[in-house]
């Protein structure tokens, strides 16, 4: 999956959406009311879940090795383990005993813990924990049982099993209240079909549910202020690379954005695409209509080159003044050009008028587009002169047409510019 971070919702009006809300069932009416859904809008809470997820995998991965190495020495050290073995289940152990300690409880923690050291995390983290913390719940139930006739009980690590979705697993609330319910069912009704259905079973049970409604309640407000300050992160990170006039990318975000591009592209092997976007005589347009006429006109143009930044990779940036870029992921050369053309059509269609001219002229732009496959020894400033110099080309070439380069990438030298500059003038 690439590791470019989308950059297409806005998290203020996400937050704020408003979403479908379905009709529950109780007792899911009752929960809902208790812990109110803390979910954002649809794109923003698979982005949050992205980033929450790596925010606590470190947390997650060592965490998983405590219960393991306690087993480890339950079940192989000497000493006052090896004691504690023998007087509780003698010098040889029933059958039961190993099949669930060495085929279910020890396998699935380590194959928990394996997966935070893989790339399939991100996607099954989440879901195997569900299925791995009843699975545990179920083993240390018929260890309880089995113990429970030579006088010991595992009610202590019951009530572990119960708290530590809400604070070490990095789960969802209903996730986690999903997961945490069940443990609690699989305990009062393994209990019962063992045999186990005395007084102090249901005092048990009891403390159980009452640990887990107050870890409950922490998760949700740990989860809560979470929330909010990932929000408060994304709106200010949002607004410090957005153009306050036109509402897309600034140029902070386009550099950023260009370079992890670049290095994602050249690990992958994909094309790339940089249209650099100049309007026509726009020192004219601000000279006889003003600059807030001018303003308004960088409005229009902005909004109609968003358009094209359709894949969560691609981006629309303001680049400085009246220039615009527009990067791809993974486009090559006829793509761009079909993309051009629709671009200076959207243009036209606005048909704004230039104050500068007293034919009806309207305003116009030039592209200059560069199509590369990135490598490695390569930088991305090759790839914005390549652009740059195009976008000069088509100037010198009459305004309002495109010229794409791609070819020219292979002889080209950055820094060095080819294209002979000429500064434009009002009389133009």
């Amino acid at each position: 999956m690439p590791d470019i971070p989308s950059s297409t919702v806005d998290p203020a009006a996400a937050a704020h959406a408003p979403q479908a809300k379905p009709r529950r069932m109780w007792p899911g009416r009752l929960v809902t009311r208790i812990f109110p859904s803390l979910a954002f809008e649809k794109n923003l809470e698979r982005q949050f879940r992205q980033w929450y997820a790596e925010h606590v995998r470190t947390r997650i991965r060592n965490l998983t090795w405590i219960p393991i190495v306690a087993m480890l020495l339950a079940m192989f050290a000497g000493g006052p383990f090896a004691d504690l073995r023998t007087a509780v289940f003698g010098n040889d152990p029933p059958a039961p005993f190993d099949f669930v300690r060495f085929g279910l409880i020890l396998p699935s923690c380590a194959l928990l813990l394996a997966t935070t050291y893989t790339s399939l995390y991100a996607r099954w983290y989440a879901l195997s924990a569900q299925i791995v913390l009843p699975l545990q719940a179920v083993s240390l139930t018929v260890l309880d049982v089995l113990m429970n006739a030579q006088g010991y009980s595992l009610n202590a690590l019951l009530l572990l099993l119960a708290l530590g979705p809400f604070f070490l697993l990095g789960m969802s609330q209903t996730q986690v209240l999903r997961t945490v319910c069940l443990i609690l069912a699989i305990y009062g009704v393994g209990g019962y079909v063992g045999g186990l259905d005395g007084g102090q079973r249901f005092f048990d049970l009891a403390v159980m549910v009452f640990a887990a409604g107050i870890g409950a309640a922490l998760h949700y407000s740990l989860q809560k202020s979470l929330r909010h300050n990932y929000l408060s992160t994304q709106i200010m990170s949002e607004s410090l690379n957005r153009d306050a006039l036109t509402g897309i990318h600034n140029r902070r975000m386009f550099d950023e954005h260009a370079a992890r591009m670049w290095q994602q592209a050249a690990r992958t092997g994909a094309p790339v695409a940089l249209l650099m976007i100049d309007i026509d005589h726009f020192k004219a347009f601000n000279d006889y209509g003003g600059h807030q006429a001018g303003d308004a006109c960088l409005v229009k143009v902005a909004a109609a080159l968003s358009r094209a930044a359709r894949r969560p990779l691609d981006l629309t940036a303001r680049y400085g003044g009246e220039e615009f870029a527009v990067l791809l992921y993974d486009t090559r050369r006829d793509s761009v050009e079909e993309l051009c053309r629709e671009l200076h059509a959207a243009l036209a269609a606005l048909a704004i008028e230039h104050p500068a001219f007293t034919d009806g002229q309207r305003v116009t732009f030039s592209i200059g587009a560069a199509c590369v496959e990135p490598r490695p020894e390569r930088r991305v400033e090759g790839l914005i002169q390549l652009a740059d110099e195009a976008l000069y080309a088509a100037k010198e070439r009459g305004r309002n047409r495109t010229v794409v380069m791609d070819r020219e990438y292979e002889t080209l030298r950055t820094g060095v510019f080819r294209v002979k500059r000429r500064r434009e003038s009002v009389a133009a």
